[in-house]
């Protein structure tokens, strides 16, 4: 009768265990469709912003032509009167007109073209596009392809999107508002990811911006280095090192 008893408990235990084992399974499916639905989304917003920015430029590049033409008049007229001086300082002022109006983010879009995970690509240009309606002035690099990043699609993006966001609130506040990316593809298929952008005030703990919950910014929930210290502990091939100088903070991922 006892061991009766002791089987059918151990029975209910193991089938209670089982169907956790079930629901835990099918929630974390569910909840990975999800986030993959939302990926997909974000990637035809990212996709709608590219072509929008592309025709921006079209725009402006048609205004520049036009524009172009009456600057080659000037410059003729210039040369006609022998007026190197004049010519001189109009030259100036024609290369900081043209570095205004075409931004020189070609190189950027260029190099985008080398990462071929849609999804890492599609963030990028999403944040290329942020970065240009803030003002601020970045550089993208990445000369050789980078066909495959050893982490599941979702955590890089979960990773890529925190340092960024975090990177472009830093920057806007700061007086240079300046970031640099550079992406790299060594010949033993590890990549690294040097983000730098320039910062308002220099820190100097930066363990004390790892912690859950710090944020030296008011209304800010303070979690991005944070959830970027989990994620590091997730995988043992993902190394992840913060350093800051004076008013610039770099962030570098080595992923073997």
């Amino acid at each position: 009768m006892f061991d009766t008893f002791i089987s059918g408990v151990l029975i209910f235990v193991v089938i209670e265990l089982l169907v956790m084992l079930g629901l835990f399974i099918y929630l974390n499916l569910r909840s990975r469709q999800r986030y993959e639905s939302k990926l997909e989304k974000q990637q035809l917003d990212n996709l709608q912003t590219y072509t929008k920015q592309l025709e921006q430029s079209q725009l402006k590049l048609r205004k520049f032509r036009h524009d172009y033409k009456n600057i080659l008049l000037s410059i003729t007229e210039l040369a006609k009167e022998n007026d190197s001086e004049g010519l001189i300082s109009y030259l100036s002022k024609m290369k900081l007109y043209s570095d205004s109006e075409l931004q020189q983010n070609t190189d950027a879009y260029q190099d985008v073209q080398n990462i071929k995970d849609i999804h890492v690509k599609s963030l990028l240009l999403n944040k290329f596009f942020t970065m240009e309606q803030s003002q601020i002035h970045y550089h993208f690099e990445c000369k050789s392809p980078i066909n495959q990043i050893n982490l599941d699609v979702i955590d890089i993006i979960r990773l890529l999107s925190i340092l960024l966001d975090n990177a472009i609130e830093e920057a806007v506040e700061s007086s240079d508002k300046v970031i640099d990316i550079l992406f790299y593809k060594n010949d033993d298929n590890t990549t690294e990811i040097t983000l730098t952008n320039t910062i308002a005030h220099p820190t100097t703990n930066i363990n004390q911006l790892k912690k859950a919950g710090f944020s030296g910014k008011s209304n800010h929930s303070g979690l991005g280095l944070s959830i970027a210290e989990d994620l590091k502990q997730k995988y043992p091939n993902l190394f992840i090192h913060f350093s800051t100088n004076n008013y610039q903070f770099t962030t570098q991922i080595i992923i073997n």
